[in-house]
């Protein structure tokens, strides 16, 4: 039996859409006011366009606070519109498949909004009553009201309005009426609206920029518009270092100014950075994580990417193909800005190290192709007060074999007496004050394979040992070098700590402490991402010169079997050693110089 065929009708629910576009369509409620004021600026644009009588400096957007209607209005003296135009424009939503549509699409938000004109209708995420009065420019026009409570039922009438504009009334509903507050208002305004090319008054003041720097060629810019823009962007008081000015036409369009402010290591925080997305000068977004690489968040600044959707979601940008081609742009473009600097002002280059290298060697950390362009620019200090690249150390400290050994040290302040013995010794030292600089030595040592960086307390260079020097074995087979060995490990009694006894050249070091340079890195790595992670340095070696007077004593005393005086100055030493490591709180300090002076008197 064959069954009979069936006609009918898809039927729309339009009940359901003011549902679906609180919950789906916008990600955040306050962007009602975006659209509102773009709505009101295009309604201007085309006033001008077509008004001959209108000038465009008589052109602007109002927004007020009612607090006693707990209303929001945003007035505009734009194009206007008749009763058949608010039918037109307002009251047909063009919508099929409603719910379902906007949930497989929610990625694409953008396109959605502008498909379907559905700008404007994001009030009702806020409102419990939105009305429209308007008064075409058209002479002769009726002014017109409109008045909608969310739902599909709707008043429209004769309106007030005696000028040509649109003034649409938001009343808030209970759980919105945080937007009647003006702090909130303006935030929002300059958040979204700052470069929309008619003033915006709120509160009797224009409250947006209007015009965005990055439209304007380089050359024509002069240095203090790049620091005022900047100051004025994101309320600084300081000026940036300096930019980096972006303008490209294809393969993709992009315009746009990235500042680099001061960067130290306690301020390292990828929050603190702001890249503002923009598209035809309407903000899209601050939070780029995922978008651009992690590194440029640390930078301030501005872009407008015309072909970005208004309303997209993050997901959307990170999978787009053409966001990952601007993200490549830009690396390029400001490693090329730095390297440009080095070639052309190598002092200046120097200068800002100190604010720019954390985001230098975070971003070499981040991105190998930022890396493989500035390797070349990545300068340490040194002992001699200048900066060098890691060529340049190797060109000017000759090594004899393939393997080439880079000394370096944590700060100037630091393991001072170290120092001191690599001066002496003609070896040159760079410092590396960041908790990045391990990481980076890390990859140089895997990327140029023959250069390895060496802290000056891993090991003792062969430079400063005596390394000729023969010493007398006594009845028992045993040299003075032994017998200090046995001495220190008795009285240190600690299975952690190796002792070693070298003949240094400089007398004045009864000892120095060593770590092993691949466990003091896995100590540095682990730390920085469990501040409480277990002290593996504990474990080190204690290397004590046999020509120290101190140490001398040490061995006359344990002849005389002061057994107590021995174990006291013993661990003086290696407590003297440790200092070295780290600078000593108040009263760490104050019980260390207690010690030493009653050592000194036992030595004398």
């Amino acid at each position: 039996m064959t069954q009979e065929k069936k006609q009918g009708k898809l039927t729309v629910h339009t009940e359901n859409i003011f549902p679906i576009i609180k919950k789906w369509l916008y990600s955040e409620h306050d962007i009602f006011l975006r659209e509102l004021i773009a709505n009101a600026v295009d309604a201007m644009n085309k006033r001008e366009a077509m008004d001959p009588d209108v000038k465009k400096d008589e052109l602007q957007v109002e927004v007020k606070i009612n607090k006693r209607k707990k209303a929001l209005e945003i007035i505009d003296n734009g194009i206007g519109m008749t009763q058949q135009e608010i039918k037109k424009y307002i009251n047909q939503i063009a919508f099929s498949g409603a719910e379902g549509f906007v949930e497989k699409y929610k990625d694409r938000q953008g396109k959605l909004i502008g498909q379907f004109g559905l700008g404007f209708y994001s009030s009702f995420m806020v409102a419990k009553k939105v009305t429209i009065d308007s008064l075409s420019f058209k002479k002769g026009a009726e002014p017109a009201y409109w008045e909608c409570e969310g739902s599909t039922d709707f008043q429209l009438d004769v309106g007030k309005l005696k000028e040509p504009g649109t003034t649409v009334t938001i009343y808030l509903n209970k759980e919105n009426e945080d937007f009647l507050e003006n702090f909130k208002v303006k935030e929002l305004i300059e958040k979204y609206c700052n470069f929309m090319p008619f003033p915006i008054v709120f509160d009797k003041k224009i409250v947006n920029i209007q015009k965005a720097l990055w439209h304007k060629k380089p050359k024509d810019i002069e240095e203090s518009e790049y620091k005022e823009f900047y100051k004025e962007l994101f309320h600084q008081y300081e000026d940036p270092l300096f930019w980096v000015h972006l303008n490209v036409d294809f393969p993709f369009k992009l315009e746009g100014i990235l500042y680099f402010p001061k960067i130290n290591q306690i301020d390292f925080d990828l929050n603190r950075g702001k890249i503002k997305l923009f598209c035809h000068d309407v903000f899209v977004a601050d939070d780029l994580k995922g978008v651009v690489p992690e590194f440029l968040l640390l930078l301030r600044g501005g872009m407008d990417i015309p072909d970005i959707p208004l309303n997209v979601s993050r997901s959307f940008l990170q999978e787009d193909k053409q966001v990952k081609k601007i993200s490549q742009y830009i690396i390029k473009k400001v490693a090329d800005s730095l390297k440009d600097i080095f070639k052309e002002d190598r002092k200046r280059y120097e200068g800002l190290w100190n604010d720019i290298n954390h985001f230098i060697k975070y971003g070499m950390l981040t991105e190998e192709k930022f890396y493989e362009n500035l390797i070349g620019q990545l300068i340490f200090k040194t002992t001699k007060g200048d900066y060098v690249t890691v060529d340049e150390y190797i060109l000017r400290n000759p090594q004899e074999g393939k393997q080439k050994k880079i000394y370096y040290a944590p700060s100037e302040d630091l393991q001072v007496t170290y120092l001191n013995m690599m001066k002496e010794q003609g070896i040159e030292v760079i410092f590396a004050p960041t908790v990045l600089d391990g990481h980076i030595f890390q990859k140089i040592e895997m990327d140029k394979g023959n250069v390895s960086f060496v802290r000056i307390d891993s090991e003792i260079n062969d430079n400063m040992v005596n390394k000729d020097k023969k010493e007398i074995v006594d009845q028992d087979n045993k040299t003075p070098s032994d017998k200090i060995k046995a001495v220190f490990e008795k009285a240190l009694n600690n299975d952690k700590i190796t002792v070693e006894v070298k003949s240094l050249k400089v007398k004045d070091i009864p000892a120095m402490v060593v770590f092993n340079e691949h466990m003091r890195r896995f100590q540095e790595m682990s730390q920085f991402a469990n501040p409480e992670a277990t002290d593996m340095l504990a474990q080190h070696t204690l290397v004590v010169n046999s020509e120290n007077d101190t140490v001398k004593k040490i061995l006359a005393l344990n002849d005389k079997g002061k057994t107590q005086e021995v174990a006291l100055l013993c661990n003086y030493i290696h407590e003297l050693g440790l200092i070295e490591q780290k600078p000593l709180t108040g009263k760490e300090l104050q019980s260390f110089i207690e010690k030493s002076n009653k050592i000194l008197q036992m030595i004398e």
